[in-house]
Protein backbone atom coordinates (compact mmCIF):
# COMPACT_ATOMS: atom_id res chain seq x y z
CA UNK A 1 0.00 0.00 0.00
CA UNK A 2 1.42 3.44 -0.96
CA UNK A 3 2.17 6.09 1.66
CA UNK A 4 -0.44 8.35 0.02
CA UNK A 5 -3.20 5.76 0.49
CA UNK A 6 -2.08 5.13 4.06
CA UNK A 7 -2.27 8.78 5.09
CA UNK A 8 -5.52 9.30 3.14
CA UNK A 9 -7.33 6.50 4.99
CA UNK A 10 -5.79 7.62 8.29
CA UNK A 11 -6.99 11.20 7.72
CA UNK A 12 -10.50 10.10 6.76
CA UNK A 13 -10.70 7.86 9.81
CA UNK A 14 -9.76 10.64 12.22
CA UNK A 15 -11.72 13.49 10.68
CA UNK A 16 -15.09 11.99 9.72
CA UNK A 17 -17.70 12.46 12.46
CA UNK A 18 -17.81 9.07 14.15
CA UNK A 19 -19.00 6.90 17.03
CA UNK A 20 -17.19 3.99 18.57
CA UNK A 21 -18.17 0.47 19.60
CA UNK A 22 -19.37 -1.51 16.52
CA UNK A 23 -16.79 -3.80 14.94
CA UNK A 24 -16.49 -6.33 12.11
CA UNK A 25 -17.91 -9.62 13.43
CA UNK A 26 -17.88 -11.80 10.29
CA UNK A 27 -14.28 -13.01 10.53
CA UNK A 28 -13.81 -16.63 11.63
CA UNK A 29 -10.08 -16.27 12.31
CA UNK A 30 -9.75 -13.26 14.66
CA UNK A 31 -12.57 -12.17 17.01
CA UNK A 32 -13.29 -8.46 16.51
CA UNK A 33 -15.95 -7.74 19.10
CA UNK A 34 -17.79 -4.72 20.38
CA UNK A 35 -16.43 -3.04 23.49
CA UNK A 36 -18.98 -3.07 26.38
CA UNK A 37 -20.76 0.26 26.68
CA UNK A 38 -19.69 2.27 29.74
CA UNK A 39 -21.90 5.35 29.67
CA UNK A 40 -20.82 8.26 31.83
CA UNK A 41 -23.48 10.72 32.92
CA UNK A 42 -23.16 13.99 31.02
CA UNK A 43 -20.47 12.65 28.64
CA UNK A 44 -21.88 11.07 25.47
CA UNK A 45 -18.86 11.05 23.12
CA UNK A 46 -15.62 9.11 23.38
CA UNK A 47 -12.41 8.12 21.64
CA UNK A 48 -10.50 4.89 22.24
CA UNK A 49 -7.31 3.15 21.13
CA UNK A 50 -6.68 -0.53 21.85
CA UNK A 51 -3.50 -2.52 21.33
CA UNK A 52 -4.47 -6.03 20.27
CA UNK A 53 -2.60 -9.35 20.25
CA UNK A 54 -4.15 -12.64 19.13
CA UNK A 55 -2.99 -16.18 18.56
CA UNK A 56 -4.55 -19.44 17.34
CA UNK A 57 -3.08 -22.90 16.72
CA UNK A 58 -6.23 -25.01 16.30
CA UNK A 59 -9.87 -24.77 15.25
CA UNK A 60 -13.24 -26.46 15.77
CA UNK A 61 -14.88 -28.79 13.28
CA UNK A 62 -18.64 -29.35 12.82
CA UNK A 63 -18.72 -31.64 15.88
CA UNK A 64 -16.87 -29.12 18.11
CA UNK A 65 -13.77 -31.33 18.03
CA UNK A 66 -10.39 -29.62 17.82
CA UNK A 67 -8.67 -29.93 14.44
CA UNK A 68 -5.66 -28.33 12.80
CA UNK A 69 -6.08 -24.68 11.90
CA UNK A 70 -5.84 -25.21 8.08
CA UNK A 71 -8.39 -28.06 8.33
CA UNK A 72 -11.14 -25.46 8.65
CA UNK A 73 -11.25 -25.78 4.86
CA UNK A 74 -11.28 -29.59 4.83
CA UNK A 75 -8.87 -32.51 5.10
CA UNK A 76 -5.90 -32.60 2.74
CA UNK A 77 -5.48 -35.68 0.52
CA UNK A 78 -2.54 -35.66 -1.89
CA UNK A 79 -4.09 -38.47 -3.97
CA UNK A 80 -7.29 -36.43 -4.43
CA UNK A 81 -5.32 -33.29 -5.26
CA UNK A 82 -3.29 -35.20 -7.87
CA UNK A 83 -6.51 -36.41 -9.52
CA UNK A 84 -7.88 -32.83 -9.46
CA UNK A 85 -4.73 -31.54 -11.17
CA UNK A 86 -5.02 -34.29 -13.80
CA UNK A 87 -8.68 -33.25 -14.39
CA UNK A 88 -7.43 -29.81 -15.47
CA UNK A 89 -5.30 -31.36 -18.23
CA UNK A 90 -1.97 -31.20 -16.39
CA UNK A 91 0.11 -34.30 -15.60
CA UNK A 92 -0.69 -35.99 -12.30
CA UNK A 93 2.32 -35.18 -10.04
CA UNK A 94 2.13 -38.63 -8.38
CA UNK A 95 3.95 -41.58 -9.85
CA UNK A 96 1.71 -44.07 -11.64
CA UNK A 97 1.46 -46.69 -8.86
CA UNK A 98 0.35 -44.01 -6.36
CA UNK A 99 -2.37 -42.45 -8.49
CA UNK A 100 -5.97 -42.95 -7.41
CA UNK A 101 -4.91 -43.93 -3.88
CA UNK A 102 -5.92 -42.09 -0.72
CA UNK A 103 -2.86 -40.27 0.67
CA UNK A 104 -4.06 -38.13 3.59
CA UNK A 105 -1.95 -35.54 5.36
CA UNK A 106 -2.52 -34.00 8.77
CA UNK A 107 -2.39 -30.22 8.67
CA UNK A 108 -1.49 -27.94 11.56
CA UNK A 109 -0.82 -24.26 11.69
CA UNK A 110 -0.61 -21.08 13.69
CA UNK A 111 -1.80 -17.50 13.45
CA UNK A 112 -0.21 -14.63 15.38
CA UNK A 113 -1.57 -11.10 15.08
CA UNK A 114 -0.80 -7.72 16.60
CA UNK A 115 -2.58 -4.48 15.85
CA UNK A 116 -4.36 -1.28 16.81
CA UNK A 117 -8.12 -0.80 17.03
CA UNK A 118 -9.27 2.81 16.90
CA UNK A 119 -12.80 4.02 17.48
CA UNK A 120 -14.49 7.36 18.05
CA UNK A 121 -18.00 8.22 19.21
CA UNK A 122 -19.63 11.61 18.66
CA UNK A 123 -23.06 12.53 19.96
CA UNK A 124 -24.80 14.98 17.61
CA UNK A 125 -28.01 15.39 19.59
CA UNK A 126 -29.91 13.70 22.38
CA UNK A 127 -31.19 11.07 19.94
CA UNK A 128 -28.60 10.93 17.15
CA UNK A 129 -24.96 9.84 16.95
CA UNK A 130 -22.61 8.79 14.15
CA UNK A 131 -19.55 6.62 14.24
CA UNK A 132 -16.76 4.44 12.96
CA UNK A 133 -14.25 1.82 14.04
CA UNK A 134 -11.02 0.93 12.28
CA UNK A 135 -8.33 -1.73 12.53
CA UNK A 136 -4.66 -1.86 11.55
CA UNK A 137 -2.68 -5.04 12.21
CA UNK A 138 0.12 -7.38 11.27
CA UNK A 139 -0.53 -11.12 10.88
CA UNK A 140 1.89 -14.04 10.61
CA UNK A 141 0.45 -17.41 9.61
CA UNK A 142 2.08 -20.77 8.98
CA UNK A 143 0.91 -24.23 7.80
CA UNK A 144 2.62 -27.55 8.47
CA UNK A 145 1.99 -30.93 6.81
CA UNK A 146 2.63 -34.44 8.14
CA UNK A 147 1.72 -37.69 6.42
CA UNK A 148 -1.24 -39.34 8.19
CA UNK A 149 0.22 -42.83 8.44
CA UNK A 150 -2.68 -44.18 10.50
CA UNK A 151 -5.18 -43.58 7.69
CA UNK A 152 -2.85 -44.21 4.77
CA UNK A 153 -4.23 -46.73 2.29
CA UNK A 154 -0.83 -47.97 1.06
CA UNK A 155 2.29 -49.57 2.50
CA UNK A 156 5.23 -47.19 2.49
CA UNK A 157 8.53 -48.43 1.16
CA UNK A 158 12.00 -47.02 1.89
CA UNK A 159 12.11 -43.35 0.97
CA UNK A 160 8.40 -43.15 0.09
CA UNK A 161 7.58 -40.69 2.87
CA UNK A 162 10.20 -38.21 1.66
CA UNK A 163 9.13 -38.72 -1.93
CA UNK A 164 5.49 -37.97 -1.08
CA UNK A 165 6.58 -34.77 0.63
CA UNK A 166 8.52 -33.75 -2.49
CA UNK A 167 5.50 -34.66 -4.63
CA UNK A 168 3.31 -32.42 -2.48
CA UNK A 169 5.76 -29.59 -3.12
CA UNK A 170 5.59 -30.22 -6.89
CA UNK A 171 1.78 -30.29 -6.76
CA UNK A 172 1.74 -26.92 -5.00
CA UNK A 173 4.19 -25.57 -7.57
CA UNK A 174 1.92 -26.76 -10.40
CA UNK A 175 -0.95 -24.83 -8.79
CA UNK A 176 1.11 -21.67 -8.28
CA UNK A 177 0.95 -21.96 -4.49
CA UNK A 178 3.75 -20.33 -2.51
CA UNK A 179 5.42 -21.72 0.59
CA UNK A 180 3.49 -22.36 3.78
CA UNK A 181 4.34 -19.07 5.54
CA UNK A 182 2.45 -15.81 5.06
CA UNK A 183 2.91 -12.39 6.67
CA UNK A 184 0.99 -9.20 5.96
CA UNK A 185 0.67 -5.69 7.40
CA UNK A 186 -2.46 -3.75 6.56
CA UNK A 187 -5.92 -2.44 7.35
CA UNK A 188 -9.10 -4.18 8.37
CA UNK A 189 -12.56 -3.17 7.18
CA UNK A 190 -14.00 0.16 8.33
CA UNK A 191 -17.36 0.22 10.09
CA UNK A 192 -19.42 3.42 9.67
CA UNK A 193 -22.85 3.71 11.27
CA UNK A 194 -25.63 5.95 12.55
CA UNK A 195 -27.40 5.32 15.85
CA UNK A 196 -30.79 6.56 17.06
CA UNK A 197 -31.30 6.15 20.76
CA UNK A 198 -31.83 7.79 24.10
CA UNK A 199 -31.73 7.36 27.85
CA UNK A 200 -34.50 7.36 30.46
CA UNK A 201 -34.06 7.84 34.20
CA UNK A 202 -35.89 5.74 36.78
CA UNK A 203 -37.87 3.55 34.42
CA UNK A 204 -38.50 -0.21 34.28
CA UNK A 205 -37.34 -0.38 37.91
CA UNK A 206 -33.86 0.71 36.80
CA UNK A 207 -31.84 3.74 37.77
CA UNK A 208 -31.29 4.44 34.08
CA UNK A 209 -32.03 2.77 30.76
CA UNK A 210 -30.03 3.51 27.61
CA UNK A 211 -31.18 1.92 24.33
CA UNK A 212 -30.87 2.49 20.60
CA UNK A 213 -30.94 1.15 17.07
CA UNK A 214 -28.01 1.36 14.64
CA UNK A 215 -27.63 1.02 10.88
CA UNK A 216 -24.15 0.69 9.44
CA UNK A 217 -22.04 0.03 6.39
CA UNK A 218 -18.94 -2.19 6.25
CA UNK A 219 -16.30 -0.74 3.90
CA UNK A 220 -14.00 -3.47 2.48
CA UNK A 221 -10.64 -1.79 3.09
CA UNK A 222 -9.23 -4.92 4.71
CA UNK A 223 -6.53 -7.25 3.42
CA UNK A 224 -8.07 -10.07 1.34
CA UNK A 225 -7.21 -13.76 1.17
CA UNK A 226 -4.30 -14.39 -1.21
CA UNK A 227 -5.30 -17.23 -3.53
CA UNK A 228 -1.61 -18.06 -4.09
CA UNK A 229 -0.87 -18.40 -0.35
CA UNK A 230 -2.98 -21.02 1.48
CA UNK A 231 -1.91 -19.70 4.90
CA UNK A 232 -3.29 -16.22 4.24
CA UNK A 233 -6.41 -14.94 5.98
CA UNK A 234 -8.67 -11.94 5.31
CA UNK A 235 -8.54 -9.04 7.78
CA UNK A 236 -12.24 -8.33 7.26
CA UNK A 237 -14.98 -9.52 4.92
CA UNK A 238 -12.57 -10.54 2.11
CA UNK A 239 -13.43 -7.61 -0.16
CA UNK A 240 -17.22 -7.61 0.21
CA UNK A 241 -19.21 -4.48 1.06
CA UNK A 242 -21.84 -4.98 3.74
CA UNK A 243 -24.76 -3.51 5.65
CA UNK A 244 -26.06 -4.28 9.13
CA UNK A 245 -28.71 -3.38 11.65
CA UNK A 246 -28.22 -3.59 15.40
CA UNK A 247 -30.05 -2.96 18.63
CA UNK A 248 -28.37 -2.29 21.96
CA UNK A 249 -29.56 -1.64 25.49
CA UNK A 250 -27.88 -0.86 28.80
CA UNK A 251 -29.74 -1.12 32.11
CA UNK A 252 -28.27 0.50 35.23
CA UNK A 253 -29.94 -1.60 37.90
CA UNK A 254 -28.29 0.27 40.74
CA UNK A 255 -25.47 2.74 40.92
CA UNK A 256 -22.38 1.08 39.36
CA UNK A 257 -24.26 -2.17 38.54
CA UNK A 258 -25.23 -2.55 34.87
CA UNK A 259 -26.35 -5.20 32.41
CA UNK A 260 -26.36 -4.78 28.65
CA UNK A 261 -27.39 -6.57 25.49
CA UNK A 262 -26.44 -6.30 21.83
CA UNK A 263 -28.19 -7.94 18.89
CA UNK A 264 -26.92 -7.51 15.34
CA UNK A 265 -27.59 -8.86 11.84
CA UNK A 266 -25.17 -8.10 9.00
CA UNK A 267 -25.11 -9.03 5.32
CA UNK A 268 -22.28 -8.74 2.82
CA UNK A 269 -23.05 -8.07 -0.87
CA UNK A 270 -22.23 -10.56 -3.66
CA UNK A 271 -19.00 -10.02 -5.56
CA UNK A 272 -17.41 -11.73 -8.58
CA UNK A 273 -13.63 -12.02 -8.83
CA UNK A 274 -10.97 -14.61 -9.58
CA UNK A 275 -10.82 -17.26 -6.88
CA UNK A 276 -9.29 -20.67 -6.29
CA UNK A 277 -11.95 -23.30 -7.06
CA UNK A 278 -12.28 -27.00 -6.17
CA UNK A 279 -12.60 -29.68 -8.85
CA UNK A 280 -12.87 -32.86 -6.71
CA UNK A 281 -13.69 -31.56 -3.22
CA UNK A 282 -10.07 -30.69 -2.49
CA UNK A 283 -9.97 -27.92 0.19
CA UNK A 284 -10.80 -24.55 -1.34
CA UNK A 285 -7.42 -23.02 -0.42
CA UNK A 286 -5.79 -25.75 -2.60
CA UNK A 287 -8.34 -25.62 -5.44
CA UNK A 288 -6.95 -26.90 -8.74
CA UNK A 289 -8.62 -24.17 -10.83
CA UNK A 290 -8.41 -20.38 -10.70
CA UNK A 291 -11.29 -18.52 -12.31
CA UNK A 292 -14.09 -16.01 -11.78
CA UNK A 293 -16.72 -17.00 -9.26
CA UNK A 294 -19.49 -15.06 -7.56
CA UNK A 295 -19.73 -15.42 -3.80
CA UNK A 296 -22.86 -14.27 -2.02
CA UNK A 297 -21.93 -14.31 1.69
CA UNK A 298 -24.46 -15.58 4.19
CA UNK A 299 -25.92 -13.39 6.91
CA UNK A 300 -24.11 -13.05 10.24
CA UNK A 301 -26.14 -12.92 13.46
CA UNK A 302 -24.65 -11.72 16.75
CA UNK A 303 -26.09 -11.99 20.25
CA UNK A 304 -24.04 -10.51 23.09
CA UNK A 305 -25.17 -9.91 26.72
CA UNK A 306 -22.80 -8.50 29.34
CA UNK A 307 -22.63 -7.58 33.03
CA UNK A 308 -20.67 -4.64 34.48
CA UNK A 309 -19.63 -3.78 38.05
CA UNK A 310 -18.13 -0.29 38.29
CA UNK A 311 -16.25 1.49 41.05
CA UNK A 312 -15.51 -1.60 43.12
CA UNK A 313 -12.66 0.32 44.66
CA UNK A 314 -11.89 3.94 43.69
CA UNK A 315 -12.56 3.56 39.96
CA UNK A 316 -11.78 -0.14 39.55
CA UNK A 317 -14.41 -2.12 37.63
CA UNK A 318 -14.95 -5.47 35.92
CA UNK A 319 -17.26 -6.81 33.24
CA UNK A 320 -18.06 -10.19 31.72
CA UNK A 321 -19.41 -10.41 28.17
CA UNK A 322 -20.66 -13.36 26.15
CA UNK A 323 -20.71 -13.18 22.35
CA UNK A 324 -22.42 -15.72 20.11
CA UNK A 325 -21.79 -15.32 16.38
CA UNK A 326 -23.46 -17.41 13.68
CA UNK A 327 -22.54 -17.05 10.00
CA UNK A 328 -24.82 -18.69 7.47
CA UNK A 329 -23.70 -20.60 4.38
CA UNK A 330 -22.21 -18.64 1.46
CA UNK A 331 -23.51 -19.19 -2.07
CA UNK A 332 -20.89 -19.92 -4.75
CA UNK A 333 -21.52 -19.82 -8.50
CA UNK A 334 -19.12 -20.54 -11.36
CA UNK A 335 -18.76 -17.51 -13.67
CA UNK A 336 -16.18 -18.99 -16.07
CA UNK A 337 -17.07 -18.83 -19.78
CA UNK A 338 -15.59 -22.30 -20.30
CA UNK A 339 -17.09 -24.56 -17.65
CA UNK A 340 -14.46 -27.29 -18.10
CA UNK A 341 -13.28 -28.90 -15.97
CA UNK A 342 -16.50 -29.17 -14.01
CA UNK A 343 -16.28 -27.91 -10.45
CA UNK A 344 -17.42 -29.44 -7.19
CA UNK A 345 -18.10 -26.58 -4.78
CA UNK A 346 -20.24 -28.55 -2.33
CA UNK A 347 -17.60 -28.71 0.37
CA UNK A 348 -16.63 -25.05 -0.07
CA UNK A 349 -20.28 -24.05 0.48
CA UNK A 350 -20.78 -26.40 3.43
CA UNK A 351 -17.63 -25.26 5.22
CA UNK A 352 -18.43 -21.57 4.73
CA UNK A 353 -21.03 -21.85 7.51
CA UNK A 354 -19.53 -21.27 10.94
CA UNK A 355 -20.31 -20.21 14.49
CA UNK A 356 -18.36 -19.06 17.53
CA UNK A 357 -18.82 -18.68 21.29
CA UNK A 358 -16.64 -16.27 23.26
CA UNK A 359 -16.44 -14.96 26.80
CA UNK A 360 -14.74 -11.60 27.29
CA UNK A 361 -13.24 -10.77 30.68
CA UNK A 362 -12.63 -7.05 31.17
CA UNK A 363 -10.86 -5.25 34.01
CA UNK A 364 -10.87 -1.46 33.80
CA UNK A 365 -9.93 1.59 35.84
CA UNK A 366 -11.83 4.86 35.49
CA UNK A 367 -9.64 7.78 36.59
CA UNK A 368 -12.66 10.07 36.58
CA UNK A 369 -14.25 8.20 39.50
CA UNK A 370 -11.64 9.47 41.95
CA UNK A 371 -12.26 13.13 41.12
CA UNK A 372 -14.99 15.42 42.39
CA UNK A 373 -15.32 17.19 39.02
CA UNK A 374 -14.76 15.00 36.00
CA UNK A 375 -12.89 16.35 32.95
CA UNK A 376 -11.06 14.57 30.11
CA UNK A 377 -10.22 11.54 32.27
CA UNK A 378 -9.17 8.20 30.75
CA UNK A 379 -10.55 4.73 31.30
CA UNK A 380 -7.80 2.11 31.03
CA UNK A 381 -8.90 -1.47 30.35
CA UNK A 382 -7.50 -4.95 29.85
CA UNK A 383 -9.72 -7.42 27.94
CA UNK A 384 -9.29 -11.11 27.20
CA UNK A 385 -11.44 -12.89 24.61
CA UNK A 386 -11.64 -16.60 25.49
CA UNK A 387 -13.14 -19.15 23.02
CA UNK A 388 -15.68 -21.58 24.41
CA UNK A 389 -17.91 -24.43 23.25
CA UNK A 390 -21.15 -23.34 24.91
CA UNK A 391 -23.48 -23.41 21.88
CA UNK A 392 -22.29 -23.06 18.28
CA UNK A 393 -18.49 -23.38 18.01
CA UNK A 394 -18.12 -24.81 14.51
CA UNK A 395 -15.68 -24.30 11.63
CA UNK A 396 -14.00 -21.42 13.45
CA UNK A 397 -10.45 -20.76 14.65
CA UNK A 398 -9.83 -21.23 18.36
CA UNK A 399 -8.29 -17.80 18.81
CA UNK A 400 -7.33 -16.16 22.09
CA UNK A 401 -7.09 -12.37 22.01
CA UNK A 402 -6.02 -9.76 24.55
CA UNK A 403 -6.42 -6.00 24.34
CA UNK A 404 -4.88 -3.20 26.37
CA UNK A 405 -6.83 -0.02 25.73
CA UNK A 406 -7.49 3.54 26.78
CA UNK A 407 -10.76 5.42 26.30
CA UNK A 408 -11.53 9.10 26.76
CA UNK A 409 -15.09 10.32 27.33
CA UNK A 410 -16.05 13.93 26.65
Amino acid sequence: MSKLNFFLIFFITLTVVQVSFPMVYDNRFIPLFQRPRINIEGLRSSFSIDFMAATASSSFDDDEEEIGLPELHGKFDLGLLGDAIAATGKPNPLRTDLQGIRIPFKMSGKIQAQGLVMSYRQQLSHWLSLGCSWLFMRVNARHKFALDKENLSLILGPGDEKELERTRGRAFSDLGLTDNHWAELGFGDIDFYVRFGGSWDYTLKCRRVDAGLSWGVLVPTGVKHDRFSPASIPFGGNGHWGLYGAGDSLFELREDIKVGLLFRVSKRFPRTRDRRLSVLKEPGIFGAVIGPACVNPGATVVFSPYFVLENLRKGLGVSVQYTLTSHQEDEWSDRRQNKEPRLNLTQVRDFSKWGSDYFTLNVFYDFGKIKVVRSFDPIVSFRWDVPSMLFVSSRVAKTHKVLLGIEFAF
